[in-house]
């Protein structure tokens, strides 16, 4: 039996302060960037009432933490950060304000049928833009998220760029009746290519579209593999999608990011509230995403004002994995006294902290000076202030 006194629930660990450290330096580095790029930071509670989740696209209900309030009301654990940032934007602001730009990290929750490995509670880095439609501000999103991996020391990486519509008008076009598409949809949304193909083997299909469909997991490219896809189909959304994709495209080489610029047609949002551009960022080597975002339009409606939206939540606790760094704290300089010492060594220590420098007490007394010196180099500090008496020795 397990002695829970010692152990953390399934999919919750502790965080011991070599990762917890690097990661507190990965969000600084993350979050200066979406600061000067304009964006605000925002919270939201760490338990909403779970009709902000409900129907909005997010997680599904029995992923989520949720308990009884004590005025009997249902709440949940947030289990998604867009949800409440549309909800802030719909209450605290109006159409006039717009464009809002917010960012956050904060702690989402989620209960998963089989946790192998998947955790319960994660840290989330992300940006939403509230108000603003077009092109533009997708690129603009995008660019950020590729910018806050770069600066977070990440080189080798790609983007991975769709647009729902390409894969929702092809279905259009097919004839499927609306159960088989979404079945269809939910296979591509969890990469399962084999159960979305058996769906579509019986369907009367033309020929344009079975080829289309049977090199589902082959749509992968750059501008060429547009151009070719388009052959395939004949419906005016995903036409509409090919062409705001190349239009997208035209501005990420503005802002000299197109290198790391990814089409994959066969990607679908891996939640339900996207609309147009849909995006993941990926190390190269992983089979899983650090970056995860889209348009979202309809959503901010949802709680009283309609204002389209864009935006993506990092994943602080993968993108720490990758960089794989345990790099703990280190102290500028280690304080050591006699009990002669010890004021005027409390007074430096007390000096060097107020200019910003990281001072540790010893709190080891009556030893000889080189006692200290090997204390200061075991534990990787650079400097040992020693105070024998009212001087520092």
């Amino acid at each position: 039996m397990k002695d829970k006194q010692r152990h953390t629930p399934d999919g919750f660990k502790d965080s011991l302060p070599q990762k917890f450290h690097y990661k507190l330096k990965l969000k600084e580095k993350i979050e200066k960037e979406f600061y000067l790029s304009g964006y605000a930071p925002i919270s939201s509670p760490m338990l909403e009432y779970s009709e902000v989740f409900e129907g909005a696209g997010s997680a599904p209900l029995h992923q989520m933490y949720r308990l009884i309030g004590r005025d009997g009301d249902i709440l949940a654990l947030r289990s998604d950060m867009t949800p409440p940032v549309a909800r802030i934007s719909a209450t605290h602001y109006t159409p006039a304000d717009a464009p809002l730009r917010f960012y956050y990290t904060e702690n989402a929750f989620r209960c998963h049928e089989s946790y192998k490995g998947k955790a319960g509670e994660f840290s989330e880095s992300g940006v939403e833009l509230i108000g603003a439609s077009g092109i533009e501000a997708d690129a603009e999103v995008i660019a950020l998220a590729v910018n806050s991996l770069l600066v977070a020391g990440l080189s080798d990486f790609r983007f991975c760029v769709s647009h729902v519509d390409f894969l929702i008008g092809a279905l259009e076009e097919s004839g499927l009746p609306d159960d088989k598409k979404a079945v269809v949809l939910q296979c591509l949304a969890s990469h399962n290519i084999a159960a979305a193909e058996s769906v579509l083997k019986d369907v009367n299909l033309s020929l344009r579209l079975k080829l289309l469909f049977e090199r589902m997991n082959l749509l992968t490219g750059g501008l060429d593999m547009l151009n070719e896809v388009e052959t395939f189909v004949s419906n005016r959304a995903s036409a509409h999608a090919l062409k705001m994709l190349r239009e997208l495209y035209d501005v990420l080489s503005d802002y000299d990011l197109s290198d790391h610029i990814l089409f994959d047609l066969g990607m679908t949002g891996t939640l339900d509230y996207y609309t147009g551009v849909v995006f993941r960022g990926y190390a190269r080597g992983t089979g899983f995403s650090l970056l995860d975002g889209g348009r979202y339009d309809n959503l901010v409606k949802q709680y009283g004002q309609d204002l389209p939206a864009v935006g993506f939540a990092l994943k602080l606790d993968n993108l720490a994995t990758i960089l794989n760094s345990e790099e703990g704290p280190v102290s500028d300089a280690l304080i050591a006294y006699t009990k002669d010492g010890r004021k005027a060594a409390l007074r430096k220590a007390a000096y060097l902290r107020s200019n910003g420098l990281r001072v540790e007490n010893c709190l080891i007394a009556g030893e000889p000076r080189d006692f200290y010196v090997a204390e200061a180099k075991k534990r990787g500090i650079p400097r040992l202030f020693y105070f024998e008496g009212g001087d520092e020795e």
